[in-house]
């Protein structure tokens, strides 16, 4: 056969889906899909009408993103800022079962039967703990909590038995949530109230026996402090210094004045130039009163002689005077001694107090450097203590005003009408059930099913071309209702015009034209097992080469059925059996078609012959009748049964192989066909018989029936 254009080789046509094909088989199955469809709606309805209705009702929190803060202190649990997952997380805490318990003991819902199927009428004297989880586990399995898109909010839903139920237990998972949190907050600042009491006693006891320590290591050492700064050595050093340095000043100061009066007095002077005569008022008025005198004296001394006794008294008045000065500074002068001495005693008393004070100073600091490290560690108590204390008023201060970081946005209302069983989806249900059960089925059919449906498979399956497709004269249109007006072998006569007839007009023209080793005179029709109409199909040829003008001779050489001479001539007294054994010859045996004036050559009905092919004469007659007539076939026996077939197929110019549209087994097909080739038969192609052109027409498969309602207007059944 002509071939189109050549494939794409980079196309796997295997991976390829035929969309046509697989509308056709759906179209072929659609009372299968039907059915599947109604069963699965029916079964669906059931399951609907059985279905116990469900009750579904939202509740809604929301996480706080900023926490309202009364006093500015820590809290305990700190509040922070929710991120997607702490909002995930808490949709877990949601379905925890731990908070699923607390509703469940809120509710006595493990006294419901309809969360614990063994829920009693009377109420258990101990708790039923069985009854309780079987209880967690009913709510978990109708409990929906997820996040609303990317917000802060959560939805808490229930699917339960009755409406109010299910709203109850939405929102007691929603209260107790939020009671929740309030509740570990406040528990949780409880147990940091007592922790810090407790510790606030052990830091006291802590901190009063570092001071002691303190205390008892001074009182020991002498290790008081008068000021920050300083201890009472260190100031007593600091004074003494002081003094000492004050000291050595008036000392030297006075060492200076009496080794002045020292040397006046060495230098035969009276002493009265000293400063401390000069300064002082006895001395003073003592010279104020001998200038007195003196002026007194001068003056007698002028008026009278020097043995006057006033002039004696006078000069005897300044000459006590002078000695009461002198006596006077005498007595300064041994002022200024003592002085001197007493200064030089107390700086050396001073100095040795320093010294002594140096000393325990040095003693001092040597204990002082164990007395630092009471004084830190009791520094350090003191400080921890203070810390632990300003946490306790911390804690105290903010008890009563914890607050949950969620808060609830609705609350869920008692739903009007149950969320399921919802019609639609069950409807939806059925709908993809009975496709899906439907579509397998036709799915397992297909591949169940072992025959051969279009030329494109026979061309796949056993590399034959497709000579012809011969339908099913019952099937056709205008037959459908009161059958075919004529049997099958007659039909083309009797309707030429038809349908039926132009599939043996196309039989016979791919004959004519078939691509052979030699031009096609003798063709042998055949079949893979029996029932595929190759009687029918060698008189409808030979009827239709003849009814062209053709000379057609149709040899009937199935010895075992002999079909073509019991519908082509009845009571024939001399057949093919009697000219291959020689006692009748080639015309007398010979039998004309009145109706199409085709020739044929029958076996007798009461024949007893086996074998045809036993018979030397079989391929000398083929030879004779080659050249008296234009086309000589041979109506074969079927080639898997009988192996006569095979022989016969050999000696003809070509064979036709006869399948069975969606009967005949591929493998049964393609083992008859090895066996022909076996025997060089020469295959001109194959034939699909009894087609039902209503069945191809519905599959939608590329053969003459799919068109049939296109070009009906051309035939005329």
């Amino acid at each position: 056969m002509p071939r189109g254009r050549q494939a794409d080789p980079q196309v796997d046509r295997g991976a390829l889906i035929d969309l046509r094909r697989v509308g056709g088989v759906l179209r072929r199955r659609w009372m299968i899909l039907c059915a599947a469809m109604a069963a699965a709606i029916v079964i669906a309805a059931a399951a609907y009408l059985a279905a116990e209705p469900r009750y579904f009702a939202t509740a809604q929190v929301a996480l706080e993103r900023t926490a309202e803060q009364v006093i500015k202190v820590d809290s305990v649990i700190p509040t922070t800022d929710p991120d997607s997952a702490a909002v995930d997380t808490e949709v877990q805490v949601l379905r925890s079962p731990e908070l699923i318990g607390r509703v469940v003991d809120r509710l006595k819902l493990d006294r419901d039967p309809a969360f614990n199927e063994a829920a009693g009428q009377g109420t258990p004297k101990q708790p039923d703990l069985i009854g309780r989880q079987r209880a967690i586990g009913t709510i978990l399995s109708g409990l929906t909590v997820k996040r609303d898109g990317l917000s802060y909010a959560i939805s808490v839903s229930f699917e339960g038995a009755t409406p109010v139920q299910s709203a109850q237990v939405a929102n007691a998972l929603v209260d107790n949530y939020v009671a929740g949190q309030t509740g570990a907050k406040t528990e949780a600042t409880h147990r940091a109230r007592g922790f810090l009491e407790q510790r606030l006693q052990d830091l006291r006891a802590q901190v009063v026996g570092a001071e002691r320590e303190v205390a008892d290591y001074r009182a020991a050492h002498s290790l008081f402090a008068v000021s920050e700064a300083s201890t009472v050595t260190q100031q007593e050093l600091s004074g003494l210094s002081t003094q000492l340095a004050q000291a050595k000043a008036e000392n030297a100061a006075a060492q200076a004045r009496l080794s002045a009066a020292r040397a006046q007095l060495r230098g035969g002077r009276t002493g009265e130039e000293l400063g401390d005569s000069l300064d002082s008022p006895v001395v003073s008025q003592l010279r104020a009163q001998r200038a007195e005198v003196a002026r007194e004296v001068g003056a007698l001394e002028k008026r009278y002689g020097p043995r006057h006794p006033d002039l004696v008294r006078a000069q005897s008045q300044l000459r006590v005077a002078d000695q009461q000065i002198a006596a006077e500074v005498q007595r300064i002068v041994s002022n200024v001694s003592i002085q001197a001495s007493i200064a030089s005693q107390r700086a050396g008393s001073l100095a040795g107090s320093v010294a002594q004070s140096q000393g325990k100073l040095a003693s001092d600091n040597e204990a002082s450097v164990r007395l630092n490290e009471l004084e830190r560690n009791a520094e350090s108590a003191r400080t921890l203590y203070q810390a632990f204390l300003d946490r306790y008023r911390q804690t105290v201060a903010q008890s009563g005003l914890e607050r949950s970081d969620a808060y609830i946005v609705s609350r869920a209302r008692v739903p009007g009408a149950p969320s399921s069983p919802n019609m639609l989806i069950y409807a939806a249900m059925a709908v993809v059930g009975g496709l899906g059960i439907g579509v397998l089925l036709v799915v397992l059919l297909q591949l169940l099913e072992r025959g051969i449906e279009t030329s494109d498979a026979v061309e796949e399956i056993l590399g034959l071309s497709t000579l012809a497709s011969i339908p099913d004269a019952n099937t056709l249109p205008g037959y459908r209702k009161l059958g075919p007006p004529a049997p099958p072998a007659e039909l083309l006569l009797k309707r030429p015009q038809s349908t039926y007839a132009e599939a043996f007009r196309i039989l016979r023209t791919s004959i004519q034209f078939a691509e052979a080793a030699q031009p096609v005179r003798v063709v042998a029709i055949t079949s893979a097992v029996p029932g595929e109409g190759k009687t029918t199909t060698a008189m409808g040829l030979a009827r239709a080469v003849a009814a062209a003008g053709g000379k057609v001779l149709l040899i009937d050489a199935d010895a075992r059925r002999r079909a073509s001479s019991r519908q082509f001539a009845d009571g024939v007294t001399l057949g093919l059996d009697e000219v291959l054994a020689g006692q009748a010859t080639l015309d007398q045996a010979i039998v004309k078609d009145s109706m199409s004036g085709a020739f044929l050559l029958p076996q007798r009905i009461d024949s007893k012959g086996v074998g045809l092919t036993e018979s030397p004469r079989l391929a000398e007659l083929i030879e004779q009748v080659r050249e008296r007539y234009d086309l000589v076939i041979l109506d074969t026996p079927p080639v898997l049964p009988v192996d006569e077939a095979r022989v016969i197929a050999s000696m003809a110019d070509g064979v036709v192989l006869l399948v069975r549209w969606r009967k005949t087994p591929s493998k049964a097909v393609s083992v008859a066909l090895r066996r022909l080739y076996d025997v060089h038969a020469e295959m001109l192609g194959a034939v699909l018989t009894l087609v039902d052109v209503r069945e191809q027409e519905r599959a939608g498969y590329e053969d003459g029936g799919t068109f049939l309602k296109a070009y009906r207007p051309y035939y005329a059944d």
